[in-house]
């Protein structure tokens, strides 16, 4: 009798486990899948970091003029950008990235004649692109130091000021959006230094060498009647620092700190002729500049 209880006992204790056996079980199959999963994209996107986040920078923008004229452009803007890069020791090196910024600035300028001062912030917007295409190579140095000679190709853009009348005060005063753009090769050198395990150093600096860059003003915008002209800006090289700083807080997500100095040149112009409906109204020419920007960029980073 006692023998036929506990092999009653046994077989209910079977039954009444084996479901929760057969559920540990389930779950630990879908670990090792889940797992799995996540092993295949680490190796698909292996030495690939995908960065986002917002800018905050400072544009100092003098135009050279003859005194006692003036033209500037100062002010903070906002912005945002997009990075992708491919980055392993003893490889070759690729990054892809792009910004963009808009915003009101403070025009501290003359008239034509130097005589009279024009000063304005509001409704001076002011719109900013830059895209670029790195191609490298790492060098390993140890096993926590790389540097990265690159070069490639980028694009910047630059919408300035709105085609407006202005009243100042007893005068009215024409400004005029001009568009800027030009292509440049950036030539430089980077650097990782890897801090322990979830910090990371990395200085960046060089030059961009300006080609095809144009100026268009657009007059139409005032009246159909005039033409917009296009003016061939000089090509001068432009310099630039930055270092990024990177902190690992996951095994994935790294939160970057990027304070950055750049400082561009414009060569004067060719001279070309303003026209309405067709008749020859004045000649017109773009000064050559120069333009310190300054800031700080501050994002996400997905690397794997």
């Amino acid at each position: 009798m006692w023998n036929r209880f506990i092999c009653a006992i046994i077989i209910s204790s079977f039954f009444l486990i084996s479901p929760g056996l057969s559920l540990a079980a389930e779950e630990q199959k879908g670990e090792l899948l889940v797992n799995a999963r996540l092993n295949e994209t680490q190796k698909v996107f292996e030495g690939q970091s995908f960065e986002f986040g917002f800018m905050y920078w400072y544009l100092d923008y003098k135009e050279d003029v003859p005194s006692p004229g003036k033209s500037t452009e100062k002010g903070w803007l906002p912005g945002f950008y997009l990075g992708w890069n491919y980055n392993k020791k003893n490889k070759i090196y690729s990054k892809i990235f792009l910004e963009f910024s808009w915003g009101d600035v403070t025009y501290d300028g003359t008239d034509q004649s130097g005589a009279v001062p024009i000063t304005f912030s509001d409704d001076n917007r002011q719109y900013f692109f830059r895209g670029e295409i790195n191609v490298g190579y790492n060098i390993g140095i140890t096993k926590n130091i790389s540097i990265i000679p690159y070069t490639g190709y980028g694009y910047r853009h630059w919408d300035r000021g709105q085609t407006q009348i202005r009243p100042m005060g007893a005068i009215s005063i024409l400004g005029i959006q001009e568009k800027y753009y030009w292509h440049y090769i950036p030539v430089g050198i980077a650097a990782d230094f890897k801090i322990g395990d979830r910090f990371v150093i990395e200085p960046n600096a060089g030059a961009r060498f300006m080609f095809y860059g144009k100026m268009t003003a657009e007059f139409s915008d005032l009246d159909p009647g005039f033409n917009n002209p296009d003016v061939k800006l000089g090509n001068r090289i432009g310099y630039y620092a930055e270092i990024p700083l990177r902190y690992r807080f996951s095994q994935f997500w790294s939160v970057v700190v990027k304070p950055w100095y750049a400082y561009d040149e414009i060569g004067q112009s060719d001279t070309v002729n303003l026209t309405y409906q067709g008749t020859v109204v004045m000649s017109l020419y773009e000064p050559s500049s120069r333009t310190h920007q300054y800031g700080v960029n501050v994002g996400l980073a997905v690397a794997y």
